[in-house]
């Protein structure tokens, strides 16, 4: 039977980079509200960092297929600001900025906009996830 480690890439790797999203940007941002849930039932809170971990597809498959060697991991984040898109655009850059030291590969890039006085920003990232990371 295959390993199952992946299953723990979203209480590992995904809680590390959240809790180091929040220490670089809470300083600047001391309301920020960073959050993993997609749907609030309180009032919106603002500005507000939205990490998301999209589903890991299997990569590196061996002639055996019998194992997952590897899986293409996705984080989106996203970050709504009712002040302006300059303050969307500059918590979204300070997470590219994180995630790049990181060394995931930024496959979506934000531009920032506004629809209902609230501006926000988009980026996704992708990186290649062995059992060795976890």
């Amino acid at each position: 039977m295959a390993s199952i480690w992946f299953s723990q890439i979203e209480s590992t790797v995904f809680t590390y980079l959240q809790y180091e999203l929040k220490k670089k940007l809470l300083a600047p941002y001391p309301d920020l509200n960073c959050t993993t849930k997609s749907q609030n039932t309180t009032p919106s809170v603002f500005p507000t960092l939205y990490v998301h971990a999209l589903t890991p597809v299997e990569q590196a498959q061996d002639l055996e297929n019998d194992e997952v060697n590897a899986v293409l991991a996705t984080i989106e984040i996203q970050v709504f600001s009712n002040r302006s898109e300059n303050e969307s655009k500059q918590i979204i850059s300070t997470a590219i900025g994180l995630m790049k030291d990181e060394h995931w590969n930024v496959t979506m890039f934000p531009d920032p906009q506004t629809k209902d006085k609230i501006s926000y920003a988009i980026a996704r990232f992708r990186k290649l996830v062995t059992e060795n990371n976890i």
